[in-house]
C-alpha cells in the first residue's frame, strides 16, 4: 500500500480548497450561512464531482477524505458525509439494489443518514425501527441537515435483520422536527416514521455488506472532517504564536508553548496518517479495512480534541468566546467525534471483535510432557 499521495490526489485536495474558497463564504462567517450559502456550495460541488464514485473513473475513499478534510477546515455547512458515504456504499452493490439506489450516482440528490435513536447506541444491531407492512415505524435522532435533503437512508429492521430503507423527504407520513445543535453549522433534527412509505429498501446479506460499507465510510469521512478543523485551528495558532508579543517578544518563543505546539503537530500528522492508512486499506479492499477505520475513528476523536485545547490555550482567554473561530472550530470537531460512534465506542467494537477473533481459534493439542533426564 502506497501512502503516498498521487498527483491527481494532490490536484484533487487543491481543486476542492480553490473551490471552497471560492464558493463559500470561509470560516469566519459560516455561523452566518443560510440556504442559498449552502445551495450555492452544494451546486459547485456537485458540478465538480465530489460525489462521483463510480469505481472505474470516480472518487475513491482517499479522495472522499481530501475533500472531508477541506471542507472541516472551512467549516462547510453541507450534507456532504450523508450523501457521499451512501454513494460510495451503494456503489459495489448496485446490480443486486433497487433502482432507485443506483440512481443516486446520477443524481443531485443531497441525503442524510438515520441510524442513531433515542437512548442507542451507533451500533446497527441496536436499531429499533422497523419496516412493517404498513410503511416505516420508529424514531430517528441527530440526523444531520435533515430538514434540507431530498432522500433519507434510514437503517431499520427488515425481515427480522439490519436493512437499510431510502424515504423521500416529502413523504407525508414522515415528521422532521429540529433539535438543539452544538454546531449550528450543522444542523440536527430528530425524525419520525409513522408508517411511511419506503422508496426503496435492501435487505438481506446484501444489506448487511452495504451497512457495514456505509457506517465505514461515515465514521471515515467524520474523522477526516475533524482532522481538517483541527489542522485549520493549528495552523491559526501557530500564526498567533508567531505575531503576539508579550514582554518584548513573541509568545511563540516561549519553550512550554514550543512543546506544547509540536505535540500538537505530532498528532495532527498522526491523525490524518490513520485515516489515510484506512482510507486505502478500504479502497484496496483490505480484509481489516473496517478494524483500521475503527482505530482511525477513535484515534482521531481524541487526537483532534486534544489539538483543540492546546490550540485554545495558545490563544487564552479571547478563544472561549463564541465569536473566536477557534470556538467554532471546537464544536465542529465535538460534533464529528460523536458521528458514527466515538472513541469508546469503537474502542469496545475492537474489543468485541478481538474477543471473539480468539474464541474462534481451535485450541491447539496439548504439547506432550517430556520425561525429565535421569541424573547420573
Amino acid at each position: 500500500m502506497d501512502l503516498d499521495l498521487t498527483d491527481e490526489q494532490t490536484w484533487l485536495s487543491e481543486s476542492i480548497e480553490t473551490l471552497l474558497e471560492r464558493e463559500w463564504i470561509g470560516a469566519e462567517k459560516a455561523h452566518d450561512a443560510g440556504e442559498p450559502e449552502r445551495g450555492r456550495l452544494w451546486s459547485a460541488l456537485v458540478e465538480f464531482g465530489a460525489l462521483t464514485v463510480a469505481r472505474d473513473e470516480g472518487l475513491g475513499a482517499v479522495e472522499l477524505c481530501l475533500a472531508a478534510r477541506a471542507m472541516g477546515a472551512h467549516l462547510a455547512s453541507v450534507p456532504y458525509i450523508g450523501s457521499a458515504a451512501l454513494r460510495f456504499a451503494v456503489e459495489p452493490f448496485a446490480a443486486h439494489l433497487p433502482e432507485r439506489f443506483t440512481e443516486l450516482a446520477d443524481a443531485d440528490d443531497r441525503a442524510s443518514i438515520a441510524l442513531l435513536e433515542p437512548g442507542s447506541s451507533w451500533s446497527l444491531p441496536d436499531a429499533r425501527a422497523r419496516l412493517e407492512a404498513d410503511g416505516l415505524q420508529g424514531d430517528k435522532v441527530a440526523v444531520e441537515h435533515a430538514a434540507g435533503v431530498e432522500c433519507l437512508a434510514v437503517v431499520a429492521v427488515v425481515s427480522g435483520a439490519p436493512g437499510l430503507v431510502l424515504v423521500q423527504a416529502g413523504e407525508p407520513r414522515l415528521e422532521v422536527s429540529a433539535q438543539p445543535a452544538f454546531d449550528v453549522t450543522v444542523p440536527m433534527s430528530a425524525v419520525s416514521f409513522a408508517g411511511a412509505e419506503p422508496a426503496a429498501v435492501a435487505s438481506g446479506a446484501v444489506a448487511g455488506e452495504l451497512l457495514a460499507r456505509m457506517t465505514t465510510i461515515g465514521a471515515l469521512l467524520a474523522a477526516a472532517e475533524a482532522v481538517g478543523a483541527a489542522g485549520a485551528m493549528l495552523d491559526d495558532a501557530r500564526r498567533y504564536a508567531g505575531e503576539r508579543r508579550q514582554f518584548g517578544r513573541t509568545i511563540g518563543s516561549n519553550q512550554a508553548l514550543r512543546h506544547l505546539m509540536a505535540d500538537m503537530y505530532v498528532r495532527q500528522t498522526s491523525a490524518w496518517s490513520t485515516v489515510l492508512y484506512a482510507a486505502a486499506a478500504l479502497d484496496d479492499e483490505m480484509a481489516d479495512a473496517h478494524q483500521s477505520a475503527a482505530v482511525a475513528k477513535a484515534y482521531v476523536a481524541r487526537a483532534a480534541r486534544e489539538i483543540a485545547h492546546g490550540s485554545m490555550q495558545v490563544f487564552a482567554g479571547i478563544a472561549f468566546t463564541e465569536e473566536h473561530p477557534a470556538h467554532r472550530f471546537l464544536r465542529r470537531i465535538v460534533v464529528r467525534e460523536q458521528q458514527f460512534g466515538d472513541a469508546a465506542h469503537h474502542e469496545r467494537e475492537l474489543g468485541r471483535a478481538l474477543v471473539s477473533r480468539v474464541a474462534e481459534r481451535p485450541h491447539s493439542a496439548a504439547a506432550p510432557q517430556t520425561p525429565p533426564a535421569p541424573v547420573s
